[in-house]
């Protein structure tokens, strides 16, 4: 469905080891892959790697309206499809909305059962006190 959406947007291409944002930057944009493969790192640390064509990236930072939360960058080379009005996009495609949010959904659940299994876990030794905190965030 994505791929069809896009197919008319500009593709830019990021060669090997490339950058195609920046964390902290704030681009405005959403970016779908076309092919190759992309590496998700935050603070420093590897977060995903992405090699499926459609995958979508930048949709958290436009959604917040605040900059990347996380630096992608290519392996072996990519590219994406690049949409710079991604809140039209997103109004005149409700079925790729409905993607996203259901990608969103998917990992929130995910991080929820982990948090849930790591309080338990803290709760055993008696500092599950960040984890109070964490919860509350979520609420």
């Amino acid at each position: 469905m994505i791929l069809g959406a896009v197919q008319n947007y500009p593709v830019t291409v990021v060669g090997p080891h490339g950058v195609l944002v920046q964390e902290g930057q704030k681009t405005g944009k959403l970016y779908v892959l076309k092919s190759g493969d992309l590496e998700i790192v935050r603070d420093g640390s590897l977060v995903a790697s992405i090699g499926e064509a459609g995958a979508i990236i930048g949709e958290m930072s436009v959604l917040l309206d605040q900059p990347h939360s996380a630096t992608v960058r290519s392996r072996m080379g990519a590219e994406v499809y690049c949409v710079d009005d991604p809140n039209r996009f997103l109004d005149a495609n409700p079925g790729v909305a409905r993607q996203i949010a259901s990608l969103l959904a998917v990992r929130l659940q995910k991080t929820t059962a982990l948090l849930v299994d790591m309080r338990q876990q803290a709760k055993e030794r008696e500092d599950h006190v960040m984890f109070d905190k964490i919860f509350a965030l979520l609420k």
